[in-house]
């Protein structure tokens, strides 16, 4: 309490003493004496009142104009931040003036400066209580909307007459101003203006009528009051009355809660995007008689991306598809490679009559095509119909173990339109042109099944029963749990094929299938185990290479031993 006894006594000094004395130095001989007594009545006028609302009220109209009262105190509110800061400013510079009529201003701008202080801290701590208070009286107003749409339709009927009044005056104005005729001209542009006043007040009027719409839409919770609001915006700009969006944005936050919010922020994004849209559609340059335009080549690739996307599932769809319907990989693979580059074909031709392109122009395309392919591209078309053939033929298919020379051989994991992946037994994935399988000799161990049939050689010492051998090694081989077909057709066969120099040389045909034939050493390393210990066991000597030396006896020769 004491502090505000003080601050009270400090603005009786600032204003009411300070005043006294500066009324007492006025000169009436001044030529500011006139000036001087008219800032001084000022001053005394100048009192802080709180702005009111009177909200009492009864009618639609009475509403209309309180919402306009709440529409300039928010618009007020807006405001006293410059003006405090221009206040601010003037005070600044009069300050260094000695004269009595500048102190009399200086007092002025600052008794100013204290009400608009004031004013501005009320409305920041009460405007929207005060928003409300009047967003509530909207529940006992009943609102005419048949006179208000009847009225609008008038309106509008009038404001489009007056528009093309407008047009031919500025018709007319051209054409004295062509003439040079001044006075036509002056009369002309006098009319002009008063066309334009005359629909600023239709304008009014049209606002007046969309906000009893509005109201009435927003008293009842009718989502038909956003697209109504849009309307009440285009007029409201047309009047430089933008603080009228504002209380109509808070009018509909306080009705339809967060759903209002979103809609605004969709309406700005939608504002957004008319001017992205005219900018993604400046032409940037031209083919043929069709300018094209960065919204053609957005277009241009989102229509290869859903291609490339639909040939992507097209894949996956077929291989899912492959078990049920008992397809097998490389059929599957087939099918899922032509009807991919089929698509993404077919997606290419979409996107560029979707652009305006002239189909008609691709001969000219496939001509400079061909000259290319002439000159640097062989190697790239004779691949792709190289894959094109390995499809239709299968002589190579996913799945399929083949050898290209003897250190190159694995499992095929994929045909594609250039090239053909081959896993190595060491898993390294080998990338090999197609051509290479068209023009060269390509061994495929599983082409017409996965049965192989293995050599496994190995000898014995001169001397050794053959027929025991034979025995020995079958009879081991049947005991073992070596994975080789046991049906009578493959079934293994011991075979003596050499005398040779140090050994009787004998070979183990066996037949496998799957993956122990795609794994030939580590299959024949397991084999060869197998009748190294069975022939080891028999005690049959397993021989290594020799030479025997035999000297002549012809010859005589003498042998002397030195003895020391």
């Amino acid at each position: 309490m004491r502090f505000i006894f003080i601050l009270f006594l400090f603005f009786i000094n600032l204003f009411g003493g300070d005043l006294n004395g500066l009324i007492k130095q006025i000169n009436k001989n001044s030529p500011d004496y006139t000036l001087d007594l008219a800032l001084v009545k000022k001053i005394k006028e100048l009192n802080y009142n709180n702005p009111a609302i009177d909200l009492n009220i009864s009618n639609q109209n009475e509403y209309l104009s309180l919402f306009f009262k709440l529409t300039d105190l928010k618009k007020e509110y807006n405001n006293l931040p410059s003006i405090i800061k221009e206040t601010n400013k003037k005070i600044d510079i009069l300050s260094s003036d000695n004269d009595i009529t500048s102190k009399l201003q200086t007092l002025y701008y600052q008794k100013l400066l204290d009400i608009y202080n004031k004013k501005y801290d009320y409305l920041d701590k009460n405007f929207q209580n005060i928003e409300k208070e009047v967003y509530q009286k909207l529940f006992d107003i009943k609102f005419d909307t048949n006179l208000a749409q009847n009225n609008i339709d008038y309106w509008n009927k009038l404001l489009n007459d007056k528009q093309k009044e407008l047009e031919k005056l500025k018709i007319n104005l051209q054409k004295w101003q062509i003439l040079n005729n001044e006075k036509n001209i002056e009369n002309i542009q006098n009319l002009i203006n008063i066309n334009i006043q005359k629909q600023k007040k239709i304008y009014k009027n049209l606002l007046k009528n969309y906000l009893i719409l509005f109201l009435d839409e927003l008293k009842n919770k009718d989502k038909t009051a956003f697209k109504t609001a849009q309307s009440i915006d285009y007029y409201a700009n047309k009047l430089d009355l933008n603080e009228l969006g504002e209380i109509i944005n808070d009018f509909e936050t306080f009705r339809f809660g967060t759903k209002a919010i979103i809609y605004n922020s969709k309406k700005e994004l939608e504002h957004t995007l008319e001017k992205f849209i005219s900018l993604i559609k400046y032409p940037l340059f031209k083919i043929g008689n069709n300018f094209i335009t960065p919204l053609d080549l957005v277009l241009v690739i989102f229509i290869l991306f859903i291609g490339w996307f639909i040939g992507k599932y097209y894949k996956k769809l077929i291989y899912s598809l492959r078990k049920k319907y008992e397809i097998s990989y490389s059929s599957a693979t087939l099918l899922a490679n032509i009807g991919y580059y089929t698509i993404i074909f077919l997606s290419f031709i979409f996107s560029l009559k979707i652009a305006g392109l002239d189909l008609s122009s691709l001969a000219i395309i496939a001509g400079a095509l061909s000259v290319g392919i002439g000159f640097g591209l062989q190697n790239i078309v004779s691949n792709f119909v190289s894959g094109i053939i390995l499809m239709f033929e299968k002589t190579i298919k996913v799945d399929d173990y083949i050898e290209i020379d003897e250190n190159t051989r694995g499992k095929v994991i994929d045909i594609s339109m250039r090239s053909t992946v081959i896993r190595t037994n060491d898993n390294i994935d080998l990338i090999i042109p197609n051509q290479d399988f068209i023009q060269n000799k390509v061994i495929n161990w599983t082409l017409g099944d996965e049965i192989v049939r293995f050599r496994i050689p190995f000898g014995v010492a001169y001397g050794s029963n053959i027929e025991k051998v034979e025995k020995i090694v079958l009879e081991a081989i049947d005991k073992s749990s070596l994975p080789f077909l046991r049906k009578e057709q493959y079934k293994p066969l011991v075979v003596f094929i050499e005398m040779a120099d140090s050994s009787l040389n004998f070979e183990l045909f066996v037949w496998v299938r799957g993956e122990y034939a795609m794994m030939p050493r580590r299959t024949r390393s397991k084999f060869l185990k197998v009748v190294y210990n069975a022939l080891n066991e028999a005690g049959i000597t397993i021989p290594f290479p020799q030479q025997d030396l035999h000297i002549k006896d012809t010859v005589p020769f003498e042998i002397k031993i030195k003895k020391d």
